[in-house]
């Protein structure tokens, strides 16, 4: 039936309103107190303690009213980042900076299934920094300037992205504990290889020589292959042992990519099946390869 110039026209102010809307999150000015050097971290630890369960979801219901969050995110507003004592300490704060917000997000918009349905999740300025109590010195960040502009420009880390958690099914898991200055490195590494071994995300098909791999590695493939020379040899260098060996042994493997699912990874509902199911192979997988 055919709408009437009216109708859509309606239909098209509310489209394009409904892009633009800001979400909602826990601080929007910075609070009273002063600038601080550091966060406490274990504010953020103990979040992460209620909030996950063993497989890795989420419970939204159990940290929605969370107090702690809320001092954690009131500590990030109030932080100077001009201060930090070390690259590792700025890497640190900056993606538990990122997570912490995105845990942020999801109690603070209910009743949503899927980032897709939090208007703007990605590039709305709602990360809040920079410590001065009269705002002037206070920045606002989007989750994606966080990723491409301070992690991607100003670190140069490849690994640090499989440390950003947006809540969905697809993405790398949230960790149970905060990023720390003293162990990142290592933090990180556990956490690639541990998302490389995840077979519903990353797998090694050897009967079709090829790597299916999440839609990440093709996001920051640039990235990845300036740090080691090709995204293959990225992966080998994180891979599972028996990954990593038969990739070794055939340096003509294929590379495909799995396609992402929105729907967040939660144990307090049953998300509804994803649009467009990720693309897999025939084959039932084992253990990342098969």
């Amino acid at each position: 039936m055919q709408q009437s110039p009216l109708r859509l026209l309606l239909f098209t102010f509310a489209f394009l309103a409904a892009c633009g809307t800001v979400p909602s999150t826990t601080v929007t000015t910075v609070p009273a107190g002063g600038p601080l050097s550091r966060v406490d971290d274990s504010l953020y630890a103990h979040v992460l303690a209620r909030a996950l369960n063993a497989n890795g979801a989420i419970s939204i219901a159990e940290y929605r009213s969370d107090t702690e969050l809320t001092l954690y995110l009131n500590q990030i507003a109030r932080m100077r980042t001009d201060v930090f004592v070390s690259r590792q300490s700025a890497l640190a704060f900056w993606i538990n900076a990122h997570n912490a917000y995105v845990l942020d997000l999801l109690r603070s918009n209910p009743g949503v299934r899927s980032i897709d349905d939090i208007g703007d999740f990605r590039y709305a300025k709602v990360v809040l920094t920079g410590g001065a109590h009269d705002g002037s010195a206070a920045e606002h960040y989007s989750l994606d300037d966080i990723e491409h502009t301070i992690l991607t420009k100003q670190f140069r880390e490849p690994r640090a992205f499989f440390g950003l958690w947006d809540g969905t099914r697809s993405a790398p898991p949230l960790r149970a504990e905060p990023y720390a200055e003293s162990s990142i490195s290592d933090q990180l590494d556990e956490q690639l290889t541990h998302f490389l071994a995840d077979s519903t995300k990353n797998m090694l098909d050897r009967h079709a020589n090829t790597l299916y791999l999440s839609e990440i590695f093709h996001a920051y493939q640039d990235d990845l292959e300036k740090a080691s020379g090709s995204l293959v040899a990225f992966v080998s260098a994180f891979a599972p042992p028996a990954m990593a060996s038969w990739i070794k042994g055939h340096p003509s493997v294929k590379i495909s990519y799995l396609g992402s699912d929105h729907s967040i990874y939660t144990s307090d509902i049953e998300p509804p099946h994803p649009t467009e199911r990720p693309k897999r192979p025939a084959r039932r997988p084992s253990g990342g390869i098969q």
